[in-house]
């Protein structure tokens, strides 16, 4: 492998990132660490149903996954800069697998209560908070900034596989196992993803820039103010806060979309549910053959537009094999959202706003507790197609306003970053 990768065709193109021994083992445990997540949210879902019968209980555990992000995610740059990202991340994945382990225990025994899987979302909320900012603030340290959106597409390709693998293997494991099994396998997941962050070098990483001294409040002042006068960072965020206001949330009411209006059981749900898996791998292919050719802003908000559109088409489906196709179509703008989202932060900003500005971004990430209270009262109000449909369509059209408005984000790319 390591011959292979050191051939000259690997050492300027998409693989190249592959060469650094920390990135491969941070991409492993990454795509363990989002098969994981994408495996959660339908089984937790199909727990709570089975539990409480109750489409709003659903969406109160998403609120309670998502709410630290709104508490923690400006913080996350911060307890980097004091702590290091590697062990950071490191801790984090710890406390993932520790609340998985919980639940699959309290399942094994037989004790298993609505309010667990509340605190349980509350802590796995607040570990992905401080998670994620530092997994891929820490890929230009690792593989250096020119090669960053190649090990972006690389850590999107391994979401792929988790987005496609997970929600499968999932509806397979709920059928033959029940939640338990599903729970177990999660833990042991997370245990094999914190082992490989383990094994990540303790060398200390180069500073481009000294450390930043002042208080936490000027920090996190500096850092919003940064944000919001780089455009095409600004229009990151706030298409960011958008998905998680109005999109994302669909996830947890697939279960509900295959049971009451697809008749689908756990494998039928499983299967709907890696549908956008599979659109995502034609995301990919499509990003990696335009960013060359056209820039990385437009690719992000055509793509996150097109992602809107088939959501809003999705939800009026009665039609299993068009809801699955519309569903990989969302996945497919998925990709182009979930590459370009970062690889324009990272770009744009310099090495010593870095860590802020991707905590900018889990800040804008912590509008998805509203977003899910929201979807699980439209849902309950008028039912997961008119829900779901309804709020897709409002964040098409807000998409439009972002391009206009904040004309930045259409002149980001190719690699070029916005003059602060």
């Amino acid at each position: 492998m390591i011959q292979f990768l050191d051939h000259p065709r690997w050492r300027s193109g998409i693989l190249s990132p592959l060469q650094t021994v920390d990135y491969r083992k941070l991409l492993g445990s990454n795509t363990l660490w989002w098969q994981a997540l994408y495996m959660e949210v339908l089984v937790v879902g199909w727990l709570v149903l089975e539990l409480t019968g109750s489409a709003w209980l659903v969406a109160i555990v998403g609120f309670c996954r998502s709410v630290p992000f709104l508490v923690c995610g400006n913080l996350s740059g911060l307890v980097a800069d004091r702590f290091g990202r590697r062990p950071v991340i490191v801790w984090m994945q710890g406390i993932t697998f520790a609340a998985y382990a919980a639940i699959a225990l309290l399942l094994i025994a037989g004790r298993i209560a609505y309010w667990h899987l509340v605190v349980s979302a509350l802590v796995l909320g607040t570990s992905w908070a401080l998670d994620w900012p530092n997994r891929r603030a820490l890929v230009p340290d690792m593989v250096g900034k020119n090669r960053t959106v190649d090990a972006i597409l690389l850590e999107n390709l391994g979401q792929g596989v988790a987005r496609t693998l997970g929600p499968f293997l999932v509806g397979w494991i709920l059928a033959v196992f029940g939640s338990t099994g599903s729970f177990v396998t999660l833990a042991a997941m997370s245990l094999v993803a914190f082992l490989l962050l383990l094994g990540l070098s303790k060398e200390p990483l180069a500073r481009t820039v000294m450390p930043d001294r002042s208080s936490v409040l000027t920090q996190m002042r500096q850092g919003l103010s940064y944000v919001r006068h780089n455009q095409a960072i600004l229009a990151v965020a706030i298409t960011t806060a958008l998905m998680n206001l109005f999109i994302f949330s669909y996830g947890n009411f697939l279960p509900i979309f295959a049971k009451d209006i697809l008749q689908q059981g756990p494998v039928g749900m499983g299967i709907l549910g890696a549908a956008a898996g599979v659109g995502s791998f034609a995301g990919l292919y499509l990003v990696n053959v335009l960013r060359n050719r056209v820039g990385y802003g437009w690719i992000f908000m055509v793509g996150t537009f097109a992602e809107c559109v088939a959501l809003a088409i999705f939800a009026f489906s009665d039609n299993y094999a068009f809801s699955f196709a519309m569903l990989a179509i969302v996945g497919f703008g998925q990709a182009s959202f979930g590459i370009m989202q970062s690889s324009i932060v990272l770009m744009a900003a310099p090495d010593e706003m870095r860590g802020r500005a991707m905590g900018a971004i889990v800040l804008a990430i912590g509008v998805g507790p509203l977003g899910k209270l929201q979807s699980g009262a439209l849902v309950e109000w008028l039912g997961a197609p008119m829900g779901i449909g309804l709020q897709a369509i409002v964040a098409s059209l807000a998409m439009v306003l972002v391009v206009i408005f904040l004309p930045g984000i259409r002149h980001f790319g190719n690699g070029e970053s916005e003059p602060d």
